[in-house]
């Protein structure tokens, strides 16, 4: 193979042109009239995006692949990686690259069309993948990547999952990945091979598994056949923000028997799970749940130390089907705050459970403040057997008998909560939650919260007042 001389910053030739490369390394090709033989050059590019990802190929740290416009039906595993010196290797989309499975009937478990096992210092960014046996993109045991800008369709399992390669008993020791963005992507019609409740491997449709630092952020998801956003098995210290959620769990209440699942969700679920923020994102449509925290493996680690705020949550859940909260959390969960967000037209706004199904310790330490709970169709909340349960400076709107129901003994369960008829938004039709001037929403909240929330949705900085709900008042 024809190698391509490497410099820190080159100019084109007029005979064997090479793209200007970024100061830390070369731009190599693939398009789809090149040949595996050629040297890579823009001239002479690759025609396999395997082959250029392969560990034979000459590519480096802070080197660049670009993926010419076409269709390239292959499974793409990066062989190499990166590293912290010279940074990532990138392999990107140059105009509309569509990346199909070679045979969508077939794979299974943690394959993916673009796929990495032990491999870090990555970016990948641009692509469509489509109609996929399992995932569209599946890093595993990885580190140091950032997948931005990609466009998933119609994928078996996951449209992007992040996971152990092989470890997966519990504890510390399934935590395998490190330093993950997730950033500015769409993901529709997740696992879509999903079958029956039996099914195994569909996991969700964006699923971080086992991460130590992530963020999840600016991304769409959408009409996945199970959860939406699903951060679990011991990721910790990350955030999922800005985020649009909708249509997930879409067999919710289908003879199928599988009740679907949360728009987001945080699940302990075999390993502990602790300091992350859910914050800025709308969860809307969905079929069941819209945020959700749990931990389905009690005795494995607990989930603790977490924070939802600004979000916009509406029109969630199938009453008679589901809970459809807007909010739910359920046991061995502790030290969460709900901060500023809005609750409108969900089954239920929030459902702290106390203990549920899975069993273990029941959750403590709930602070539930300045959130909006508006319209909900069964009850504005029910709080089951929890310690240590603060519920203040939110604005209910009641149409029903109780504001919210209690069960068991609580303690620290505060007041200072606005009941009214109308929470008084811009337009509640259109589905516009900021405030009207006359809404009792406005400097009604609570003034001591934590400086991470003190901007809205927006990013508008919060008044004096502090304002009820995820938008600051523009008034006056």
């Amino acid at each position: 193979m024809t190698q391509a001389t490497r410099v820190s910053v080159i100019s084109p030739d007029a005979m064997n042109p090479l793209a200007t490369s970024a100061s830390s390394g070369m731009t190599y090709y693939v398009a789809t009239n090149g040949l595996d033989t050629n040297s890579g050059t823009l001239n002479s590019p690759w025609r396999s995006i395997n082959h250029a990802t392969s560990s034979d190929s000459p590519i480096k740290a802070g080197d660049t692949i670009q993926v010419e416009s076409g269709v390239y039906t292959e499974l793409i595993t990066l062989g190499k990686s990166g590293n912290s010196t010279l940074g990532n290797i990138t392999l990107k989309a140059n105009g509309a690259v569509t990346l199909r499975d070679p045979d969508s009937s077939k794979g299974g478990f943690r394959e993916g069309v673009i796929q990495s096992a032990g491999k870090g210092y990555w970016t990948i960014d641009g692509f469509r993948i489509e109609n996929t046996s399992w995932a569209g993109i599946s890093l595993r045991d990885a580190n140091n990547m950032i997948v931005q800008n990609n466009y998933t369709y119609q994928t078996g399992a996951s449209g992007i999952i992040v996971l152990p390669d092989t470890y997966y008993d519990g504890g510390e020791a399934e935590v395998t990945n490190s330093n993950i963005k997730i950033l500015n992507n769409t993901i529709e019609r997740a696992n879509w091979n999903w079958k029956t409740s039996n099914d195994q491997g569909t996991q969700e449709s964006l699923s971080v598994w086992g991460v130590n630092g992530f963020e999840v952020a600016n991304n769409t998801v959408k009409e996945g056949k199970r959860e939406g956003i699903d951060i679990k098995v011991g990721s910790r210290n990350g955030s999922v923000h800005g985020n649009t959620v909708t249509a997930q769990a879409i067999v919710s209440g289908t003879p199928q028997g599988y009740n679907g699942g949360p728009g987001i969700y945080l699940d302990g679920n075999r390993a502990t799970m602790f300091n992350i923020s859910v914050y800025n994102n709308t969860v809307y449509a969905n079929t069941a749940d819209a945020i959700a925290i749990a931990d389905e493996v009690p005795g494995q680690g607990d989930v603790y130390d977490i924070r939802v705020y600004n979000n916009v949550v509406y029109g969630n859940g199938k009453q008679g089907v589901n809970g459809g909260s807007g909010i739910a959390i359920n046991s061995n969960v502790r030290d969460v705050e709900i901060l500023h967000n809005t609750f409108v037209n969900n089954v239920q706004a929030f459902n702290i459970a106390g203990i549920d199904n899975y069993g273990g310790k029941k959750a403590s330490n709930i602070t539930i403040r300045n959130n909006i709970f508006a319209n909900s169709t069964y009850r504005n909340g029910f709080i089951g057997d929890t310690d240590n349960v603060t519920l203040s400076n939110n604005l209910f709107t009641n149409g029903f008998k109780e504001l919210y129901q209690t069960q068991g003994t609580l303690t620290n369960l505060q007041s200072n909560n606005n009941i009214t008829g109308d929470a008084q938004f811009v337009n509640l039709k259109g589905n516009d939650f900021h405030l009207l001037a006359s809404s009792p929403a406005i400097d009604a909240g609570f003034l001591g919260i934590g400086a991470y929330a003190n901007k809205d949705k927006d990013g508008v900085t919060r008044s004096q007042g502090n304002d009820i709900g995820a938008y600051e008042s523009r008034a006056g």
